[in-house]
This record gives structure tokens, C-alpha cells and sequence, in this order.
């Protein structure tokens, strides 16, 4: 896979199939490897453009704690996609965000360049945005925030493995697919191995503001966005129901086989709703120009 020295950090990224354009984003401890199975089956449609966001896979890790939280935010990941999508001289894209890092990465890389996107599909996660000071999880129940307080504090003191562990022990996020899949286990302890823990550890904010600026400019612009939930996730009546809230206008489906990790846990299914929402984003888009 190449790499680009861009916005003052080395980006590992893939760049294939042609035509029209699809941005994959992935989650926190994830890496493009996420897509290997979707990327195969987008790839006959269309171009396919992927990375590994900082902090992540082989692009560039900040392991200090003093500076995690002004490297890790979505307004630096943001620049580096632009920077990169610059490069490659994409002028427009569908983006594809999995989970809170990638939506949220999605949403900001939207705020940026609307005029550029033809669709957005958020996987597994709706526009998380929070109040000053307030974690990005901590709307998710006791539980939930009890888990990841407890793998914050792994990850400082053990690293990502200590993470992994206790992943396996709480099934954050980790339904029965993922637990009866030694091949998927095997994938996920390899991100977790290839994912620094001060990103872990320092989760970026999506603010409030940013979030209503959003919202708006998807109704200005029309822009299509589709949420895609896998029926075994933890979290998908209150994300759904929130994103209606915000959006109206959100198209919601449910996968089958799968949990927060639909591009893993079921590409098949995964691969083909993107591929159907991206033909009908372009060809609104079309219509409109």
C-alpha cells in the first residue's frame, strides 16, 4: 500500500477500481484492513479510496500524552483526507463512515467541502456531538461508560492489549458474531495491535456547533444520508431515533448477521447497500445539476 507525506504526517492509503468515488472511513481501533472484504466488491463499480487516519495502522501515531490531544482531533483528520483526496485529485466522493471516529470524521469532512459530496452513509453510529468537557460516550448508559473508563485506564497503564482483553470480557461493542468468529477475533487483536493507545485514550470531540452547522447544510445542499445498523449492536434504537430527530430525512436499514462492525461481520450485505445508495446519491445529484 503507498504512502504520502501530507499535512505533516505519513497517511497509508489504498486507491482502487475507477469511476465515480467512494471514501471509506474507518473506526477507532480500526485500520483500512476494515473494508479488505468490501473494498473487493466496490472496487467492479467504482473507485475506492481508503486510509489509515493517524493513530492508526501505518500512518503516523503521537504517543505522548501531552500532545494526544491536540494531534488527535477531527479537524486535523479532516485536513489530512482533504490533503489527501487533493493528491489523488478526487473533486467529488460519497463518503462511508463506520462508527463514532468515521461518522464523526464524515460529518466534519462534509461541514468542509458539501458541494463535494454526493452521499452519506453512516455506519453503526449516529452524529454523536457533545458538550464541552462531556466524553463522546457518555450518553451510552452507565455501562457503557463504565467499560470505557475502565479501557482508558487499561490503555495507559497495559496498552491496547490490555484493551483487547477487556474488550473480550465486556463484549463492548462485541456481539455474538464477532464472539464466535476466531477469524474476526484475529482481525480485531491485530488492529488493536496496530492502534496507538493515546489515540485510544485522547477520543476526539464532535462540538455541539459544529453538529448544527451540519444539519444545516444537509438540508441546503439535499444531501442523501443513509444509516446502516446491524441488528446485533448494542445502541440502535436510541441512535436511530436521534438521527430522525436531527435529520428527518434519514434513511435507516438494518443488516442482518452483524453488529457495530457490518463492514466485517457481513461485507456482503454491507458492500451491496453501498453500492445501491451510491448509485441513487450520483444519479440525484445528476438530476439536481
Amino acid at each position: 500500500m503507498p504512502e504520502v507525506r501530507l499535512n505533516g504526517i505519513e497517511i497509508n492509503y489504498v486507491d482502487r477500481g475507477a469511476g465515480d468515488v467512494i471514501l471509506l472511513i474507518h473506526n477507532v481501533v480500526a485500520d483500512l484492513t476494515t473494508f479488505d472484504d468490501d473494498m473487493a466488491i466496490l472496487e467492479k463499480h467504482f473507485r475506492v479510496i481508503a486510509c489509515d487516519l493517524r493513530g492508526h495502522g501505518a500512518t503516523t501515531h503521537e504517543d505522548d500524552q501531552a500532545r494526544a490531544p491536540s494531534f488527535y482531533t477531527f479537524e486535523n483528520i479532516a485536513e489530512d483526507i482533504t490533503q489527501l483526496l487533493d493528491h489523488l485529485q478526487v473533486d467529488r466522493f460519497t463518503l462511508v463512515g463506520q462508527a463514532y471516529w468515521g461518522s464523526s470524521t464524515a460529518a466534519h469532512l462534509f461541514h468542509r467541502h458539501p458541494s463535494r459530496i454526493d452521499g452519506i452513509v453512516l455506519a453503526a453510529c449516529d452524529l454523536i456531538a457533545v458538550d464541552e468537557g462531556a466524553e463522546p460516550y457518555s450518553g451510552l448508559g452507565e455501562q457503557a461508560i463504565r467499560n470505557f473508563e475502565r479501557m482508558i485506564g487499561l490503555a495507559r497503564k497495559k496498552g491496547m492489549m490490555g484493551v483487547y482483553e477487556e474488550r473480550l470480557r465486556s463484549q463492548t461493542f462485541w456481539g455474538s458474531t464477532v464472539l464466535r468468529s476466531p477469524e474476526i477475533l484475529g482481525r480485531f487483536e491485530a488492529m488493536h495491535r496496530r492502534t496507538s493507545a493515546a489515540a485510544f485514550a485522547n477520543f476526539p470531540r464532535f462540538r455541539r456547533e459544529t453538529l448544527n452547522e451540519v444539519l444545516v447544510k444537509l438540508e441546503q445542499h439535499r444531501t442523501p444520508l443513509m444509516m446502516l445498523m446491524g441488528v446485533e449492536d448494542s445502541h440502535n434504537e436510541p441512535m436511530m431515533a436521534n438521527m430522525r430527530k436531527l435529520h428527518p430525512a434519514t434513511h435507516i436499514a438494518l443488516l442482518a448477521f452483524c453488529g457495530h462492525y457490518p463492514s466485517i461481520e457481513n461485507p456482503q450485505d454491507f458492500s451491496a447497500a453501498i453500492l445501491n445508495f451510491t448509485a441513487g446519491a450520483i444519479r440525484s445529484r445528476q438530476q439536481w445539476d
